[in-house]
């Protein structure tokens, strides 16, 4: 892998850890759901920043370009954290859905009482 496209993938990945921050301190994104994207980001630059575990990485799984496997595993990351967010996903929307039923419940039984007094 030339050392342009290190330098590249490097800047980029900080360029993505300042907007995490910049999102975080906006109040738009989480700091609990944020934490995977941090970890994702400091294993990219950390792997990146050793080229002869790359090279042997890249050796013992097959790939001829070691900037393939970066991005193969790069693509296997995102896919799990697609994952892990659909259920997070999931997991709210049954939330609001029951609590759309309980306030539904409320407004029944507060009209309810309103018609007898």
């Amino acid at each position: 892998m030339s050392i342009r496209l290190i330098i590249l993938l490097i800047v980029l990945s900080i360029i993505f850890a300042i907007n995490i921050f910049h999102n975080i301190f906006k109040r738009k994104i989480s700091l609990q759901y944020s934490l995977m994207w941090f970890v994702y980001v400091i294993l990219i630059i950390i792997v990146l920043m050793s080229l002869p575990i790359l090279n042997y990485i890249t050796k013992f799984f097959g790939f001829e370009l070691t900037s393939n496997m970066v991005f193969f595993f790069g693509f296997i990351i995102l896919l799990i954290i697609s994952f892990t967010l659909t259920k997070i996903i999931s997991t709210l929307k049954e939330k609001v859905t029951i609590l759309t039923q309980e306030v539904a419940i409320l407004k029944k039984e507060i009209n309810n009482y309103d018609k007898n007094n």
